[in-house]
């Protein structure tokens, strides 16, 4: 609903707020990213990843509002992972249930929608499946302890085939419904997912931070 164009100011307040502020607290505030952010790449879990030196260009302002010069704005739910999308199975019940007064979906239904994205294209919600899918958020927060030796990154990583496989089904529809610059676009709101959840997780605990900032560095590497 209340679909609408873009508009370059409000684009460049979005990079404003959610790129370049949170480039600048990733490097600046956590210790242990800013020893990691010293060299040319890092290895974690056994994966060489450049460290966002190497993503100056890719994250400029300039380049940036180009890629989302194509976006549109409509409403939307602004924090569209897999958590908060619940899927309802038991027939017996789906009819009965209700949501703040709102008869549900047959099937399914979405919780927690998020505000204050400034940005409200709906690729934003297509960027967050992504995040999930994409760049595994939910099995990165079940990490619980990381080790950190030199430029050496290690933690235990569960992985599902299910994600795996819903994520090759995501992609080819992103590709079938959308254009090439318009995945891009999506692609590029996943990155800025990830650099707006990093002050966080630094403010939370330093040195698991890392686990997310590996994260931000493998979906900007893929």
């Amino acid at each position: 609903r209340n679909a609408r164009p873009a508009d370059t100011e409000t684009i460049k307040s979005y990079i404003k707020s959610k790129v370049g502020k949170n480039l600048k607290i990733i490097r600046e505030n956590d210790r242990f990213i800013r020893q990691l952010e010293e060299y040319d790449e890092i290895s974690a879990n056994g994966i060489r990843l450049p460290t966002l030196h190497f993503y100056t260009d890719m994250l400029k302002d300039d380049h940036l509002i180009q890629v989302f010069s194509h976006d549109s704005y409509s409403d939307i739910h602004g924090d569209l992972t897999i958590e908060n999308i619940v899927c309802l199975t038991d027939s017996s019940e789906i009819d009965r249930r209700e949501y703040e007064g709102k008869v549900l979906p047959k099937d399914y239904y979405f919780i927690d929608p998020n505000t204050g994205n400034i940005h409200d294209s709906p690729f934003l919600d297509y960027g967050k499946l992504l995040q999930s899918l994409h760049g595994n958020y939910e099995f990165l927060m079940m990490v619980k302890s990381v080790k950190i030796d030199g430029n050496n990154v290690n933690y235990l990583l569960t992985k599902s085939e299910s994600y795996a496989e819903i994520y090759q089904r995501f992609r080819a529809y992103l590709r079938s419904r959308f254009s090439r610059e318009e995945v891009l676009s999506i692609y590029y709101h996943e990155i800025i997912h990830w650099l707006r959840l990093m002050p966080y997780k630094i403010r939370k605990n330093e040195k698991l931070a890392v686990v997310f900032y590996t994260g931000l560095l493998y979906v900007l590497h893929d």
